[in-house]
């Protein structure tokens, strides 16, 4: 065993980074700033106990996601750790270390299924179960319109927050589930009789393991066995003997991981504990996400820990280390020989936002020095007019965590119920096209196909058969949405649809302005259909900003619709580009940009004071490098801008 300090390739070690390296301690939690090189940190410390002679096999790694392994993985042979010695270590993510344990609890591997597509079955029987159930209490607070396969993306991600929170555990198992209580969860009534059966299905076949394991299962089912004493630490499942154990990205724990790594603990009493995180970039509040679990949690159920700072960013400048350091209130250190360009830009409405957004993308496709632009949004709907504006210029971009909006089904049915009551279907051109409108239109209407011919296929099949006929002309798809999908609608989603319809049909650009939203009722269209609150605001918020864009071009109804048509139709010839994308906060975390833009940091645009709120801000704010572009209104800021001290 050697007390001296691992020599790391290629890189300096910090005097912060030196610290969590060589400190023997039991229980060690590392409080990292945003770009403060968290994973290469935690290299250093597992390559520090290999130098002081931990077999190879004795450390665990365990990390989120899949691509922090590979990170964690390409840090470690980065410092030196040779790669004989790295293919021995145990760096894994909590779902695959969570089935491994669990194949040898059960006595076997459970088949896993990996895509929404491959599940999709499962749910879809899932809901049809809980609308049949014949001794539902409570039939009334089931009712939808919605066809069970259009609710299934909606009910995973609800089923993700379900198993990262494990929400049904918090319960009495004799308790008997309500609405009430399922509006305490954090759900609606559906939603948890759905899981009830889905759960059913998925584990009702084999009396010692589920017939399928789906995203978030491993650590979910582990978990619950460990609750019920199914499996217990120091079961011969876990692994014993560990000399250390790390946790990468610690601020993204649920409940569920936190309670196998609880059980990892225990079942290692002697091991040292190295977990890094930053609480600050808590935003995944879907799956369970709690910044708690590297505070007040960690201590009550597991020990008082020891806590080292890592504030030292390499990512950006000081000055922008000083404006997170403000709002995240806490010490923020740089490089300082970094340098960002921090930008104020002034833009009284969202569509002077989105022409200057449209100048600097054309500025930074001309140039060469900085690689990726990234516009980083809070919702998916403020990227509709950014996108026409990029479109109207013919600027290449890409998307990422929402589709383009052009491309949204509420979108497509907006354009495809201008395309019936005009009789024109020039913006559709293609079999493709026609097919994923069709698929819109059945979505909000909520019509079923129902066809003697078909009845042999399942009702995702019937559909797609029925849809790729009726797509074949722009003429049967024209017959197929008269003569089925509002024939067949729901009785309120008809009526809503045939009064759009008839508002399109006079042409009538007052009467557009003053009654589209009215008559169409976006929110309350998609309400029918998803059963989660969030997808409704979605589409309503899309909805609403189409119909400002048209008013905006204006005033000619038909020519705005042409106008769709036309952009839709670049957009499609267009490559895209990696160069330059929009992007959703979320799906930015992790990485970094040479260039990156937040637009409306207004007052109501961003959201409230929240602490789920600053924290996107936090995230959004640190993934840039060389240059930041900020939008606000200058008569509301963002109160964020104050706390940051952008604004005075």
């Amino acid at each position: 065993m050697s007390d001296a300090a691992f020599q790391p390739r290629h890189i300096t070690p910090s005097e912060e980074q030196l610290a969590i390296q060589l400190r023997r301690t039991r229980l060690l939690l590392v409080e990292a700033n945003a770009g403060a090189a968290k994973t290469t940190t935690l290299a250093l410390r597992i390559a520090q106990a290999l130098h002081r002679g931990a077999p190879p096999e004795s450390v665990l790694a365990l990390t989120t996601t899949e691509p922090a392994v590979d990170a964690l993985k390409a840090r470690l042979a980065f410092i030196g750790v040779e790669k004989s010695t790295l293919a021995r270590l145990r760096v894994l993510s909590y779902e695959t270390f969570s089935r491994e344990v669990l194949a040898i609890a059960e006595g076997g591997t459970t088949p896993g299924l990996e895509t929404p597509e491959q599940v999709q079955p499962y749910v879809v029987r899932a809901v049809e179960r809980a609308l049949t159930l014949p001794d539902e209490p409570h039939p009334d607070d089931l009712d939808t319109d919605a066809r069970p396969a259009d609710l299934v993306e909606g009910l995973l991600q609800s089923f993700d927050t379900i198993k990262g929170r494990m929400l049904l555990q918090q319960l009495d198992a004799e308790q008997r589930l309500t609405p009430a209580i399922a509006a305490d969860l954090g759900l609606d009534y559906l939603t948890l009789r759905t899981w009830l059966c889905y759960e059913f299905i998925r584990r009702g076949g084999h009396p010692d393991h589920p017939e399928f394991r789906y995203a978030g299962d491993g650590p979910y089912d582990l978990a619950r066995q460990l609750l019920s004493g199914e499996v217990q630490p120091g079961d011969t499942a876990l692994p014993h003997g560990l000399a250390l154990i790390c946790v990468d990205e610690m601020h993204d724990l649920n409940r569920a991981a936190f309670t196998v790594l609880k059980a990892v603990l225990a079942s290692s009493p002697r091991a040292a504990f190295v977990g890094v995180g930053d609480r600050d970039q808590v935003i995944h509040a879907q799956t369970g996400a709690e910044a708690a679990f590297m505070a007040e949690h960690f201590k009550a159920e597991i020990g008082q820990p020891e806590v080292l700072p890592l504030t030292t960013t390499r990512r950006f400048s000081t000055q922008l280390a000083q404006h997170v350091g403000a709002l995240a209130r806490k010490p923020y250190a740089a490089d300082p020989q970094a340098q960002t360009h921090i930008a104020l830009e002034p833009c009284d409405t969202p569509r002077l936002a989105a022409e200057l957004i449209a100048r600097l993308a054309q500025a930074h496709h001309a140039q060469t020095a900085q690689t990726a632009l990234r516009v980083l949004l809070r919702h998916a709907s403020q990227s509709v007019l950014i996108e026409h504006e990029l479109l109207r210029h013919g600027i290449a971009y890409g998307t990422a965590g929402f589709a383009p909006y052009l491309a949204r089904p509420e979108i497509l049915l907006v354009r495809g119920l201008h395309a019936h009551a005009r009789q024109d279907y020039a913006g559709f051109s293609t079999p493709e096209q026609r097919a994923r409108l069709l698929d819109a239109w059945l979505l909000f209407t909520g019509a079923r196909v129902d066809s003697l011919e078909l009845r042999h296929l399942d009702a995702r099949d019937a559909q797609r058969v029925a849809v790729a006929e009726a797509a074949a002309s722009a003429d049967s798809t024209h017959s197929f949405v008269e003569g089925h999908a509002l024939r067949s609608a729901q009785p309120a989603a008809r009526r809503a649809l045939e009064a759009t319809l008839a508002l399109l049909r006079s042409g009538d650009a007052d009467a557009f302005e003053a009654s589209f939203l009215t008559l169409l009722d976006p929110h309350r269209l998609a309400a029918r259909v998803f059963v989660r609150e969030a997808d409704a605001e979605r589409v309503a918020a899309n909805i609403t900003q189409l119909h400002r864009v048209a008013l905006a071009e204006g005033g000619d109804v038909d020519a705005a619709f042409r106008l769709f048509n036309q952009l839709d139709a670049v957009r499609q010839r267009s490559r895209g580009s990696e160069r330059v994308v929009l992007s959703s906060i979320e799906a930015a975390k992790g990485l970094e940009f040479d260039h990156v833009v937040l637009p409306h940091l207004t007052a109501g645009e961003f959201g409230a004071g929240t602490v789920e709120n600053r924290n996107l801000l936090y995230v959004a704010l640190t993934r840039s490098r060389q240059r930041l572009t900020l939008t606000f209104d200058p008569a509301r800021p963002s109160r964020f801008l104050k706390d940051a001290r952008f604004l005075i």
